[in-house]
């Protein structure tokens, strides 16, 4: 799989929690970051995929593709 960095700035106390969270799991912390990010995009996308339906259903007429939605990313990390 192809890979890209990606440098954040983060504020202190946050580090500080991903620190314990990294020592609590023994996991690394890029890992750790990398899990939470994914987490997101995925329960992101299957919202804006729950909200199209439910205005599809209800609005079926009048909702042009208001909301587009691609292929989930980031699935292949798990």
């Amino acid at each position: 799989m192809k890979t890209r960095q990606l440098t954040l700035e983060v504020s202190e106390s946050l580090f500080q929690k991903l620190e314990k969270l990294s020592e609590l799991t023994e996991e690394p912390i890029n890992e750790l970051v990398i899990q939470m990010i994914t987490n997101n995009i995925l329960n992101s996308t299957q919202k804006a995929k729950d909200l199209n339906d439910l205005l599809t259903i209800n609005f079926p007429e009048a909702l042009p593709e208001i909301i587009e939605i691609g292929e989930l990313v980031g699935a292949e990390i798990f």
